[in-house]
């Protein structure tokens, strides 16, 4: 089921300018320094992702999954190695880059559409434009009808989809997300799942996506990268073979339940010796 990355040999040269990475990372390491200890939270991780991949990156608590996003969104700075972005260092957060969170940032205070039309305000639109552009973007994420609606009037997975369309709205190049559907009950993540998978079909944006769900990386993914234990290194880069469009065929596919055990017997052997009957078969690490 492990498949290559590897491009093939006869490719022309208009596919290997195609192929030319959005994003590469090299040698990156991240340390930290608390109470005159240093902790190494990720060791030479390099990689690189082509315009309109969806890269799902997977792995246990700690391991450093979202001090890798951190970086690449700017937020965080490599102790060493490098991040670029078509070509250019990383070096601060810009609107290339737009970021998802656990939890949506939305202001309380402010209405869904106001909040959508927000950054684009700041940004330098017309207020008349701004909100078109808002009423569009949450028809986008299926959540027309609401836009006079307060975020604690609205369900998790509502203030999500809210998040989500105003960080759709900068038109950001690349999508960062950072577990934003871990705090959402099982029946509201899955239909998030399908609902980010239209999205970003319709968008193409490329899509760097942290989870400890293995099923859900799976499932969203072109590709998935397992992270090992801290400090936190690549042991696997895998292409993902389903089909596309997904939808709720593709979960009882028989090849995600394969991705599934492969990739949980990665993890297991970073967690080191499980006793015996501690984890039931099939079961997903938080």
């Amino acid at each position: 089921m492990l498949s290559s990355n590897a491009a093939p040999s006869g490719a022309t040269t208009m596919e290997a300018i195609t192929d030319q990475p959005q994003l590469r990372l090299t040698g990156v390491r991240k340390t930290f320094h608390r109470d005159r200890k240093t902790v190494e939270a990720l060791r030479d991780v390099s990689f690189e992702v082509p315009r309109g991949q969806f890269l799902s990156a997977l792995g246990p608590s700690g391991c450093g999954k979202s001090t890798m996003l951190h970086i690449i969104g700017g937020f965080e700075t490599a102790t060493s190695g490098s991040v670029h972005l078509d070509g250019k260092p990383v070096t601060a957060p810009g609107r290339d880059r737009g970021m998802m969170f656990q939890q949506a940032t939305l202001f309380p205070w402010k209405t869904v559409q106001a909040n959508v039309a927000w950054p684009l305000l700041v940004d330098g639109w017309k207020r008349k434009h701004a909100r078109e552009r808002a009423r569009e973007l949450l028809a986008t994420v299926g959540l027309s009808g609401f836009e006079h609606s307060y975020p604690a009037e609205l369900s998790g997975g509502m203030r999500q989809r809210a998040a989500l369309a105003r960080t759709l709205g900068l038109a950001p190049d690349i999508l960062l997300m950072d577990e934003p559907f871990g705090a959402l009950d099982a029946q509201t993540r899955e239909l998030m799942q399908e609902e980010l998978t239209r999205i970003w079909q319709e968008s193409q944006l490329t899509v760097i996506f942290i989870t400890h769900d293995i099923n859900e990386a799976v499932f969203l993914g072109d590709r998935v990268l397992v992270m090992g234990a801290r400090p936190g290194r690549i042991i696997a880069d895998v292409e993902i073979e389903l089909d596309r469009p997904r939808g709720a065929h593709t979960k009882r596919d028989p090849k995600l339940v394969e991705y599934h055990n492969e990739f949980w017997d990665l993890i297991r052997q970073e967690a080191g010796p499980q006793p015996s009957g501690s984890r039931d078969a099939g079961e997903t690490p938080s």
